[in-house]
């Protein structure tokens, strides 16, 4: 019997692996995003996704009827752009060994910031676990692609997926390439705590892709990559655009309240992007993706923008 081989794929191998490389073989010694060796056996048939991004991203990948459960998040058409799939989908979970155990998984996908407590029964009990950390750039979110289609045995259509959302953001790049800089607009999220995202999210990157400017970009953000905003310091920033949440946790009216509650405040009527009216509310699938589906938020934000170099 053959030796299981260790397989290594450098991200900045991602390049090859778009361009034809060949599919692999199990077994497969994949290390994940913490450095832990993952060991496969064989292509896993019963596959269980506990993180959003995986969900999205699996079940662009493989036959449904190889996930035998997704977070309970994928259903909810607010927050995931996988809902209509996702509902066929056997189980609906949170992190519960039990239930996890009952389904026989032969893979299962963690956030690597999980606890280690549950993650660590579970490879004890001999299941592969693999812990993926959330991809905040372009580049690192095709890693990560390419990584699960290296793991689940679908290097093509990794590889396809991949190449479509190049393409898209390619077709964005070209539109917005006509606009010289200082004609950017300068963009801010405000959440309902009073803070905005800053250099380095993912937000940040979907902002650059689109052809704008992060408002806050060049204030420091605090341990959670926030950057606190009063309302006084808002209205001193004024930017172009003001992006405000299309979906607040466990308060279905809460997005529509804070966005009254904002452009209704007279002390921010002076805001640059009240006056005009450019207030908008993000779909939160959008704008908290971190899988393939981020070409979507690009092409979102870019058309609200600058709906007419679209025309």
């Amino acid at each position: 019997m053959k030796a299981p081989r260790t397989v290594v794929v450098p991200w900045l191998l991602c390049a090859a692996l778009s361009l034809g490389a060949q599919q692999k073989d199990f077994p497969l010694r994949v290390a994940d995003d913490t450095g832990v060796t993952v060991t496969l056996a064989a292509r896993p048939v019963r596959i269980v996704s506990l993180t959003l991004a995986t969900d999205e991203i699996l079940l662009g990948l493989v036959d449904p009827g190889r996930l035998q459960g997704v977070t309970t998040f994928a259903v909810d058409p607010a927050i995931a752009n996988v809902a209509q799939s996702a509902a066929g989908i056997p189980h609906k979970l949170e992190m519960n060994v039990e239930t996890i155990l009952s389904l026989s998984p032969d893979l299962v996908l963690v956030a690597s910031w999980s606890d280690a407590g549950p993650v660590r029964q579970l490879r004890d009990a001999g299941v592969p676990v693999y812990l993926m950390a959330s991809g905040l750039t372009i580049p690192s979110i095709e890693q990560k692609i390419a990584r699960l289609a290296l793991l689940t045995g679908e290097e093509r259509k990794g590889r396809e997926m991949i190449a479509a959302m190049e393409a898209r953001l390619s077709a964005v790049a070209l539109r917005v390439s006509t606009l010289p800089r200082e004609k950017r607009l300068r963009v801010i999220d405000y959440a309902t705590w009073g803070s905005a995202q800053g250099r380095g999210s993912s937000w940040d990157e979907m902002l650059s892709r689109a052809g704008l400017v992060d408002g806050v970009a060049e204030l420091a953000a605090d341990e959670w990559g926030q950057v606190p905003l009063s309302r006084e310091k808002l209205l001193k920033l004024d930017p172009d655009l003001l992006v405000l949440p299309g979906w607040i946790y466990g308060n279905p009216r809460g997005a529509a309240a804070f966005f009254s509650q904002i452009t209704d405040d007279p002390s921010l009527k002076r805001l640059r992007a009240v006056k005009t009216g450019r207030v908008y509310q993000m779909p939160e699938r959008l704008k908290s993706t971190t899988s393939q589906y981020i070409a979507a938020a690009v092409e979102w934000l870019a058309l609200t923008a600058y709906p007419e170099l679209f025309r």
